[in-house]
């Protein structure tokens, strides 16, 4: 029987209480449900064919009724400078998402979207210039790490939503795909191994604790000014630092985590020791940690980098302040999979 593959429903955004359920009617059990979950994240199969502890008759109701892919991937991009590579997806209804493979020696980061564009529009930000279209599903967020570990036959260590899209604007998929990564079956990985970067949207912060997710919080703070963040970021700059900073304080406290700033230098706009001091004393006291990003261009926008020293002053100014910071270096600057070059 010839099935058209978009009709058939991600496998991952039904609950198991339902697919088990299905199992059922058709003659399986509960070990049915462990094999097809096992299959798709532990080997990584790509259609139901390849489940061979199934009933051949509970494989083809299966591949009738969903689909374990709802992303297909179209090529990749590879850095010549540190070996980043850009992973492009088209999803079913032909829209394009994107996600980074970040090689590291000791481990392995991928770097996911959770928006089709991204409506924030904060100046900096290649993502801004992309029209917001749609969100992710859970499944079409967990698709993006599925399909690269099966490319690169290995698993992620450490999983960062810092691609394309405002996370906590899509709350709902990304915590169900926060489930997913954290769960057994699923990815079976701890909180600390993935980053959730948000531009502050203060009340997904508070509504994160309150419901008990757990995982590593990055604020993209990017100004230690009001008046500042309003301007370089339009739409979330309409929550002030102050408040997103305390937000930030209530989910470490509930989390029992410590939250990374994000702040991004542009020469002659928030690099300047004034901001550094002002960011330090919003961080008293704080358990936190301040990573500091050399902007990254970006083709038609105005900014560019600090020098180096203006870079190293910062940070000094920060330190002698007794704030934990990091310079991020760039990764895949070549092929626009940068920190902000995502587009």
């Amino acid at each position: 029987m010839q099935v058209n593959s978009g009709t058939l429903r991600p496998l991952i955004d039904v609950p198991p209480s339902e697919v088990l359920a299905f199992l059922v009617r058709h003659g399986g059990k509960a070990s049915h449900l462990k094999e097809t979950y096992g299959g798709l994240f532990q080997r990584r199969v790509l259609d139901c064919d390849d489940l061979p502890q199934l009933p051949r008759e509970l494989r083809e109701a299966l591949a009738q009724t969903y689909t374990l892919h709802p992303l297909n991937l179209r090529r990749t991009d590879r850095s010549d400078i540190d070996g980043t590579m850009r992973y492009f997806f088209r999803a079913r209804d032909g829209k394009e998402i994107s996600a980074v493979y970040l090689p590291e020696p000791k481990r392995l980061s991928l770097c996911i979207s959770s928006q089709v564009g991204c409506a924030y529009a904060c100046s900096f930000c290649a993502s801004g210039l992309v029209r917001f279209d749609r969100q992710l599903s859970a499944a079409e967020i967990i698709d993006q790490i599925l399909l690269i570990a099966r490319d690169q036959k290995r698993s992620p260590t450490n999983i960062l939503f810092m691609g394309m899209g405002e996370p906590l604007a899509n709350y709902t998929e990304v915590v169900s795909a926060i489930r997913w990564m954290t769960a057994m079956p699923g990815l079976n990985l701890g909180p600390s191994r993935i980053s959730l970067s948000t531009s502050g949207l203060v009340p997904q912060v508070i509504r994160l604790a309150d419901e008990g997710v757990r995982v590593r919080l990055a604020i993209s703070l990017h100004a230690a000014r009001d008046e500042m963040r309003l301007k370089i970021m339009p739409v979330s700059g309409r929550f002030g630092v102050r408040e997103v900073t305390q937000a930030a304080r209530y989910y470490s406290e509930k989390a029992k985590m410590a939250v990374m700033f994000e702040y991004i230098l542009l020469d002659g706009v928030n690099d300047n020791l004034a901001d550094a001091g002002l960011l330090a004393e919003l961080l008293e006291g704080f358990d936190c940690r301040v990573n500091l990003i050399p902007y990254n261009p970006v083709p038609g926008l105005p900014f560019q980098a600090p020098a180096p020293e203006r870079i190293l002053r910062f940070q000094r100014c920060l330190t002698e302040r007794g704030v934990l910071v990091f310079i991020r270096k760039p990764k895949g600057s070549d092929i626009g999979s940068a920190c902000g070059q995502l587009g």
